[in-house]
């Protein structure tokens, strides 16, 4: 009994850090990358999250992290009317908050800030920003006056958290500009151990796919929006029979893609692909490909996942010139900086990367990235930063 209660005694000792998070964590990979670091250094950590399906458990511990629900029904992408059922989240998040003790209160973006600082003030805990993106020029199917107002509180509340973290250099530096204090990068990286394979298991995928041994594969999985510029990927693919094309996610563009695979032997559509997947397609491709509309707002702070993905796999990449992705491929050689997209300037792309010496010059350039972008580095970051404020 003596030795229980010494345990329990010890927990609570341990600074509680409570994360406010808008989706049901089921779960969102940066979160629980986040939360594992944190706990592995020492912090107890409790999720209070939004299930909008009302189906997840209300209480579980997840990789020794206690993950708390709260059910309010809802839908995503219904534009400005989900502000009313995001009033109701932050009412039943703050009735079990409010009971709560915890040091600090880390905030996922900008949807969870004003619960996350009326909390703050009131426990006199430290308040963390965690800007995955640039929340106001992410939002679609909303009216320009909700973005603007968005942006006037942030800017009002950027200036009274005590950290703020974000997931590039060039993100870092918009916040900074608008009053932001202590920042630091912590990036969506990834461990170059978890994109590697032994050549059976690559092999036996190929296989699998009905994908020759020696073709050049290029793969893209994401989110299918149009702004992707999937259409002039498959346009310059199904020329080029050499090239096998894979193509995994979910989104507006799925149904192009759906045709493309049924049309064209070497266009592969892969469906919704499970995060624990993707280390493996990003390994057996020859060269990832990331599209973006450089026209959307959001483009000039792009450090998308796909970057970082085919770094630890040392897989050279098939972008353009925008935000983050553009500045580090440009930064190491890792790959191909398009002017624009077309399928003559993709083709082109893939007949430079097919060349056996370019593709060994990159490997060298992308295990000399891997060395700052791992997420090794980005946990030292974040732990670091988490001392520094507690």
């Amino acid at each position: 009994m003596m030795r229980r209660f010494k345990l329990q005694e010890r927990e609570c000792a341990r600074p509680h850090v409570l994360m406010l998070l808008t989706n049901a964590f089921d779960p969102d990979p940066r979160v629980d990358r986040e939360a594992r670091a944190l706990g592995k250094a020492g912090y107890r950590v409790t999720i209070l999250c939004w299930d909008r399906d009302c189906g997840r458990p209300q209480k579980e511990s997840h990789a020794g992290v206690v993950v708390e629900r709260v059910y309010v029904r809802s839908t995503h992408g219904r534009g400005a009317s989900q502000m009313f059922f995001l009033g109701f989240f932050w009412l039943r998040a703050f009735l079990k908050a409010i009971r709560m003790d915890f040091s600090a209160i880390h905030c996922h973006d900008f949807d969870t800030l004003p619960l996350g600082y009326v909390l703050s003030r009131l426990k006199r805990s430290r308040l963390i920003y965690d800007a995955h993106e640039s929340y106001a020029d992410m939002l679609e199917n909303v009216p320009v006056w909700m973005k603007k107002a968005i942006v006037t509180w942030e800017d009002f509340f950027l200036p009274r958290v005590d950290g703020l973290i974000t997931v590039g250099e060039i993100l870092e530096e918009s916040f900074r500009s608008r009053g932001a204090r202590k920042t630091v990068v912590v990036g969506n990286w990834k461990n170059p151990q978890d994109f590697c394979f032994v050549e059976k298991t690559l092999a036996e995928q190929r296989r699998l796919l009905n994908i020759p041994h020696d073709a050049f594969v290029v793969s893209f999985i994401a989110n299918l929006g149009h702004e992707r510029q999937i259409v002039p990927l498959i346009e310059a693919v199904k020329a080029m029979p050499q090239v096998f094309l894979l193509i995994g996610g979910r989104g507006p563009a799925e149904d192009i893609v759906k045709a493309a695979a049924a049309k064209y032997p070497n266009i592969f559509y892969l469906g919704f692909v499970p995060p624990s997947r993707i280390p493996l397609y990003t390994a057996m491709s020859q060269a990832v490909y990331y599209g973006f509309d450089p026209a959307n707002t959001n483009s000039r702070f792009s450090a998308p996942n796909k970057l970082f993905e085919a770094i630890a796999a040392g897989r050279p990449v098939i972008t353009g010139d925008f935000g983050e992705i553009g500045r580090i491929v440009k930064r190491y050689g890792l790959g191909c900086v398009l002017s624009h997209y077309s399928p003559k300037t993709i083709a082109e792309a893939l007949e430079k990367l097919s060349d056996p010496k370019v593709l060994n010059e990159i490997l060298l350039n992308a295990a000399e990235a891997a060395r700052v972008y791992s997420w090794d580095a980005a946990a030292d970051r974040l732990v670091g930063a988490y001392r520094e404020l507690l």
